[in-house]
């Protein structure tokens, strides 16, 4: 797992060392110039573009499309299009490790990765559960890794992502003591993905099929394709432009997955019933932190006090498409929002606002 890889290497582990996150620039984000009357009349009024679920127990307060998925071929958004869902990926990720549990492949989420690799620097003192609540300490690779990969028209593997991320450990340490901060780091679920790979001996993608997809019928769910094609893909924007080609072996386990408004329904319905089991929501769903806007994380979801609810969810981020899946365990309620725009963090939190006031009817 650390075998180098010469000058190519050695040029992106120099670029890691200022690594810079993704990041959006999207404080002009249109604001409602009217009071709220609904929700389908709200995500237009902001101009929404994708697909939207907002459900309070079964019953569907929006499902719909707005806006253009293919704008070349004039094809409206529609919830049954397939649409990059980024780092919502790291909730299918969590899963497959409590799997490796069930099978006995690891013995408990407070083993070292050094049992796994012994190479792997300072691998004593980060343990798994560390990595899939962001508390490894480790630096994020995607910024340099992203940029070297542009600017030098070249493509990573993820092993070489994995020999990229621990040179830099070697080199220059880790960012904090693992277990004393919390930082956000896809290097973490990377990580996670290599090492579904190396104790199950098939693909991450393989693992995740036998025991989620499948299981759960997730038809439209999987690694998405480098280059969007296929009517039953919603191309991704940036700035009204079509996006180019992502690599996606760059997102991997931390990023890679695409998915449907259906599909990603049944596996908020799976999360808000008995998928997990008691013993196992505590590793996976962390415990509220009391403070209103404050996240708790856990292993691929957040835990958040919004009023007098908790809810539970991951926000993606990924060229060309931004993506929300909110749980609001109380009323059995759900939030899926699939943009196909990219940068839309901010318009994210607004909906995600507007909604949990106007329909779940928050309180402090």
């Amino acid at each position: 797992m650390t075998a180098l890889f010469g000058k190519t290497k050695r040029m992106i582990t120099i670029a890691f060392i200022a690594t810079m996150g993704a990041c959006s620039d999207d404080s002009n984000q249109p604001q409602p110039a009217t009071e709220y009357v609904s929700a389908e009349a709200y995500l237009k009024e902001i101009g929404f573009t994708g697909s939207v679920l907002i459900r309070k127990g079964n019953i569907d307060v929006v499902r719909s499309g707005f806006g253009m998925a293919d704008k070349v071929n004039n094809i409206q958004n529609d919830p049954s299009l397939i649409y990059r869902i980024g780092s919502v990926t790291k909730s299918f990720t969590a899963a497959g490790i409590v799997h490796l549990k069930r099978d006995q492949l690891i013995e408990n989420f407070d083993q070292p990765l050094s049992d796994f690799s012994p190479d792997f620097p300072l691998g004593d003192q980060i343990t798994i559960r560390h990595l899939m609540t962001h508390h490894s300490g480790i630096p994020d690779y995607v910024g340099s890794v992203e940029t070297f990969a542009e600017e030098n028209n070249y493509y990573f593997s993820s092993e070489e992502i994995l020999d990229i991320i621990t040179e830099n450990i070697e080199e220059n340490g880790l960012d904090f003591s693992p277990g004393e901060f919390f930082s956000y780091s896809n290097s973490n679920y990377l990580i996670l993905g290599l090492l579904i790979e190396e104790l199950t001996d098939i693909s991450y993608q393989e693992y995740l099929g036998q025991k989620i997809y499948t299981p759960l019928n997730l038809l439209n769910t999987g690694r998405g394709p480098d280059t969007i094609d296929g009517v039953e893909r919603a191309k991704g924007y940036k700035e009204s432009l079509e996006v180019d080609t992502y690599p996606m072996p760059i997102a991997f386990s931390a990023g890679e997955i695409e998915s449907t408004v259906a599909d990603l329904e049944k596996w908020g319905d799976a999360m808000m019933t008995d998928y997990f089991t008691p013993e196992e929501k505590e590793t996976v769903l962390a415990i509220p932190t009391g403070q209103d806007g404050v996240n708790a994380p856990g292993a691929g979801w957040f835990t958040l006090n919004m009023g007098d609810q908790i809810i539970y969810h991951h926000g993606g981020d990924i060229n060309g498409f931004t993506s929300l899946l909110v749980l609001i365990p109380d009323s059995k309620g759900m939030i899926i929002l699939l943009s196909n725009e990219q940068n839309k963090g901010e318009e994210r939190n607004q909906i995600l606002e507007a909604i949990m006031q106007n329909e779940f009817k928050i309180s402090n």
